[in-house]
């Protein structure tokens, strides 16, 4: 894979760390999983996984994103390729600039962009919310909360040609990550025929 941004999105326990890592193992990608920049905010407040995060955190973590955003455009090698992951709702204007942020850094970098929207069973996500593992990342916990927030927020709206939507309840993270590599060599062989 050469100089491809892929954007795992999904509700919380959807597995997009867990496939993130398994894409970045597999070509050599950069894995900027979006807790890399919560979490600097997230241990600073004592961020438990249950209670609400001030509004003022977020402002803090989107300047560390555009930080790292500026690294991938301005100081990455051009053939570097990145994976990253976010929870990304529509309705929410940072989320929005979240996603279009990215984009953007793709299209600077002249990368292909692939946004991949992760789904699974409400089942699945009540048994992956409340592990130790999250809480150890300082994740969301609380798995009546991600349901809350799962039935009454849906993902951010996107019509992007490269889309690929995955439902991970019975799909194995490294079949997830083949299948999402797969897609993202095709999209790329795509534009360069154009």
């Amino acid at each position: 894979m050469h100089n491809t941004i892929i954007y795992l999105i999904g509700h919380y326990g959807v597995g997009k760390l867990t496939i993130g890592k398994a894409i970045a193992a597999a070509t050599g990608a950069r894995l900027f999983d979006n807790h890399l920049a919560n979490n600097v905010i997230f241990s600073l407040i004592r961020e438990d996984g249950k209670t609400k995060i001030p509004e003022r955190a977020w402002d803090l973590i989107m300047t560390i994103r555009r930080q790292a955003l500026t690294a991938m455009a301005e100081i990455a090698s051009p053939e570097a390729s990145f994976v990253l992951t976010n929870a990304l709702m529509e309705g929410d204007p940072m989320d929005r600039e979240a996603y279009d942020e990215v984009m953007a850094t793709a299209a600077r970098r002249g990368s292909t962009f692939v946004p991949v929207f992760l789904s699974a069973s409400d089942a699945a996500h009540a048994e992956r919310i409340p592990s130790a593992e999250r809480e150890a990342r300082l994740k969301m916990t609380d798995a009546a909360g991600a349901e809350l927030v799962r039935q009454s927020r849906a993902l951010l709206a996107v019509d992007h040609a490269n889309r690929l939507d995955l439902d991970t309840t019975d799909l194995p993270a490294d079949e997830a990550a083949l299948r999402v590599i797969a897609h993202a060599e095709r999209r790329a062989l795509n534009m360069l025929s154009i």
